[in-house]
């Protein structure tokens, strides 16, 4: 079987993908016959703009480290601006993937990066695409170049178009199906075992998690089983150029757990993508992290872990330091009282320098309504410790959550003011509802109703729909208002009533986030003596 996998705009020129490089392993383990070759499309896609114009080189050659002063703020900013017009263009792809998806109209500029995408998607004449969209921005664009690969292709040498990725079950399998004759399968949930089957010539029926057309009309297959995590290869990066993505040294995404071990939250979607909560074995975890040093000089890893307890942390913290392995890296945390000063000043020896806490809200009513699990006093402490060690805290937070009021915006508020000095940055986001999670469940008990479907593209064929909803929430009064969220939002800016003490934080993307931290730790020798 030869087999692409493929990973589209529009993510980050920052983003090495993660989910196609575990899928990479999994299949060099399991099927090494399969003749696999691997598309980040996405990094290309960057790389092929800027080459078309010389004004955006300097832009990429900075952001590579090549015109050196990489930290310095005044000329990040500066070749910032054309990675903002950069995303621009990106944004007008959409566009017409959309519009292309639905009236079938093919601008020029468009058809030249589909006719560039095609050449590295069928590059080893597949027999088998794969697309692996894990986010929003990515599915028009996918959609849209399969269905010009599938036009392209002539019907002797039609290759199985399959779509996977974190995305599909926040989506709605049968429809994208219905509406876009040119995808063979979708697929939902952790798919390593689900290509195999494919790279195998398995049929679709005996797949589990496959949605696919079948005589009786569209067929969802049971659900997938759960594979254990020691029968997950961790992800393959060996085909992977470090020096093509727009950082100045490798920043690599690493998985040590898959699910959430919480799994309670109403508001939360995240948890469609994966089975139940399990981590990997904490020698080979480390081993890998030595071996990608080694072999890469890669220095400063991203955990994309939904979040990873205290106790494991430790564990890991302790293996790294045993191995005397000099790494940098981030994690995303839940404030527990588990997160105590010693192990936070453990994890800052053993080189975490940011930790993303998953606050939500600074009043303990909608934390209890959410079912978050966590209390706002222990997440002062956590957070106030956490900058005792070194580490870089940045806050994640969501406003309008629903029942919210202005006692309770007001208790964010005086949260961050009493938090001011311990927190770097401060994530904010609207609340959204989203289908099958607790609160849309729920809607009526909280207030909610429900009032439309996010369309993502509709044609001849049918209508896509994300899992978004659109709502109205029960005020004070008992009438129906607009959601308060970005009320919120834009209140707390126009406020000013918490800032950014490293304002260039606010603008970082992840990896570049994680390399200014590390940077600003090695030269802050008052932070090391403090854990020596």
């Amino acid at each position: 079987m030869r087999a692409t996998l493929a990973f589209a705009p529009c993510a980050g020129p920052t983003y090495m993908p993660l989910g196609i490089a575990s899928l990479s392993a999994f299949i060099k383990a399991n099927n090494p016959e399969c003749q696999l070759n691997v598309a980040d499309l996405n990094i290309a896609a960057w790389h092929w703009l800027i080459d078309q114009k010389k004004e955006y080189q300097d832009f990429r050659n900075f952001m590579q480290g090549r015109l050196g002063s990489f930290f310095d703020e005044a000329r990040y900013r500066m070749h910032q601006r054309a990675w903002n017009r950069l995303v621009e263009i990106h944004n007008n792809y959409i566009v017409m993937a959309r519009f292309y998806l639905e009236q079938n109209s093919l601008s020029a500029d468009f058809q030249k990066l589909l006719e560039y995408f095609s050449g590295l998607v069928l590059a080893n004449d597949p027999e088998l695409i794969g697309f692996s969209v894990m986010y929003p921005r990515q599915v028009l664009i996918s959609l849209a170049l399969a269905k010009f690969l599938h036009f392209k292709c002539t019907p002797r040498v039609k290759p199985v178009i399959v779509f996977g990725g974190a995305m599909m079950p926040a989506m709605y399998g049968e429809e994208i199906l219905q509406a876009c004759p040119f995808v063979d399968a979708v697929f939902e949930g952790e798919g390593e075992p689900g290509l195999e089957m494919l790279c195998e010539g398995r049929d679709f029926a005996g797949i589990h998690g496959f949605i696919h057309r079948g005589q009786a009309g569209i067929i969802r297959n049971k659900k997938v089983d759960t594979i254990t995590m020691a029968k997950l290869p961790l992800p393959d990066f060996t085909e992977w150029n470090f020096s093509s993505y727009f950082n100045p040294e490798p920043v690599v995404p690493v998985v040590f757990s898959r699910g959430c071990k919480w799994r309670k939250c109403r508001f939360c979607a995240h948890n469609f993508s994966y089975s139940g909560y399990r981590r990997r074995n904490t020698e080979r975890f480390v081993d890998y992290l030595c071996r990608l040093n080694g072999q890469t000089g890669a220095r400063h890893f991203y955990f994309a872990d939904q979040y990873i307890e205290a106790a494991d942390m430790k564990i890991l913290a302790e293996e790294i330091l045993r191995r005397d392995l000099h790494i940098y890296f981030h994690i995303m945390g839940r404030p527990m009282d588990d997160y105590t000063p010693e192990i936070l000043q453990l994890l800052f020896k053993a080189g975490c320098r940011w930790i993303s806490w998953g606050i939500e809200s600074g009043s303990q009513r909608l934390l209890d309504v959410c079912l978050k699990g966590t209390s706002v006093e222990t997440v002062r402490k956590v957070v106030r410790d956490s900058h005792q060690a070194g580490i870089s805290n940045l806050l994640m937070l969501i406003f309008g959550l629903p029942t919210s009021g202005e006692e309770d915006f007001n208790a964010t508020l005086d949260m961050l003011d009493d938090l001011d000095d311990a927190v770097d940055d401060v994530k904010s986001s609207c609340f959204q509802l989203f289908d099958k999670t607790a609160f849309a469940a729920q809607a009526k008990a909280f207030g909610l109703q429900v009032t439309g479907r996010e369309v993502l593209f509709s044609n001849e064929y049918g209508m896509v729909h994300s899992h978004r909803l659109f709502y109205k929430e029960k005020s004070v009064d008992g009438t129906m208002r607009p959601p308060r969220g970005l009320l919120e939002i834009t209140q707390r800016q126009r406020r000013k009533l918490w800032n950014c003490h490293d304002s260039i934080l606010q603008s970082l993307c992840c990896e570049h986030y994680l390399l200014y931290v590390a940077h600003r730790s090695d030269i802050r020798p008052d932070m090391l003596a403090a854990n020596s």
